[in-house]
């Protein structure tokens, strides 16, 4: 098996080629030590690539590239290499670190990281990457861009607020406060119809989101951004996976007679997490069996922070169901005894 590991960074990129045989510890084949984080630099480290396979019988397909998710500077790569047919891992850093610690690895560098990611590739097996649709890719950007300017908005009301409330409040600053709240409402209904937009020319996602909408504590922004954090389910199939992801699957801590109360991990995509718990709000006040569901968690004693993240939970995970079935939310629906359900 081979693995070409690759440490990336915003403006360059350095890779090591290892191979390891049944039964053998992985071996350093080759290293590039620098290459630029562009088009012509890509091209050169494939034909870097195809120089240390020549005469080993082995194609660049059949390498399996990993890299770190750096941000974003990691995406141009992952695609080069995908469209050339290889196998592309792109795992969480955090993973990488802490597989480093368990060599005892000493000191860092770049080619250092890119030796390590490499050995975790054929040690790991990490799954396999796939490209997003670019219609997810947009609707996400969307999103996220809405959810930055609800920030700024905020912020700034806060700011003329605390103008106006002051012993003396310069007209001039005011009158650009204002103009600035003014300029994010205009971008924010920009961005609202432009997401309706995307998701209007793409009949598959009109169905997902058509979908989510029929479940209660889902409005237009929860679907949407469910929909643009776990690109439309696309690699999530069973309850504990969606769970897991948004960080809201339990973290027992137990060792020998000590039994500490146990937390959600928060080890996942904090966006979806926050916004499932919005979910969760909503519904715990609506006319519908999750609102029995919470009421139930708080009979029991559960406090109300706690019965919200595991309302949070149960709704990603019929999310998931909803769409994965095809099926609009049904309240009266009940499992078949014996069948295998994706909640």
């Amino acid at each position: 098996m081979w693995a070409l590991g690759i440490d990336v960074g915003k403006d360059e990129l350095v890779a090591s080629l290892q191979q390891a045989r049944a039964g053998e510890q992985p071996r350093v084949i080759a290293s590039l030590p620098t290459v630029a984080n562009t088009a012509s630099g890509h091209a050169k480290l494939v034909r870097w690539l195809h120089k240390q396979l020549a005469g080993q019988d082995v194609a660049v397909a059949q390498v399996h590239v990993v890299m770190e998710a750096t941000n974003v500077y990691w995406e141009v790569c992952a695609h080069h290499f995908h469209a050339l047919g290889c196998t592309v891992s792109v795992v969480n850093p955090a993973q990488i670190k802490f597989f480093a610690k368990s060599t005892l690895r000493r000191g860092k560098t770049d080619a250092m990281d890119a030796e390590i990611i490499a050995r975790f590739g054929l040690i790991m097996q990490p799954s396999s990457w796939q490209p997003p649709s670019p219609a997810l890719v947009q609707i996400k950007q969307l999103v996220r861009e809405r959810e930055a300017l609800i920030r700024e908005h905020l912020r700034e009301n806060n700011h003329l607020k605390a103008l106006q409330q002051g012993q003396y409040a310069t007209p001039l600053v005011v009158r650009l406060a204002k103009q600035r709240i003014r300029l994010l409402e205009r971008h924010l209904v920009v961005i609202e119809a432009a997401i309706k937009e995307a998701f209007a020319g793409d009949a598959a996602l009109q169905t997902q989101l058509k979908l989510l909408l029929s479940i209660p504590g889902f409005g237009f922004v929860t679907a949407v951004t469910v929909l643009a954090e776990t690109n439309g389910f696309e690699t999530l199939t069973d309850g504990h996976q969606v769970a897991a992801y948004a960080g809201l699957a339990p973290a027992p801590n137990q060792s020998g007679h000590s039994n500490r109360q146990g937390r959600i991990s928060k080890v996942g995509n904090a966006r979806l997490r926050r916004i499932a718990y919005l979910a969760a709000l909503g519904a715990s006040r609506s006319h519908s069996s999750f609102k029995t569901f919470y009421q139930g968690l708080r009979e029991r004693g559960k406090p109300p922070k706690v019965a919200l993240v595991a309302l949070a939970r149960k709704l990603l995970r019929v999310g998931l169901a909803v769409v994965k079935s095809g099926h609009p939310y049904q309240a009266t629906y009940s499992r078949t005894p014996g069948a295998t359900m994706t909640s």
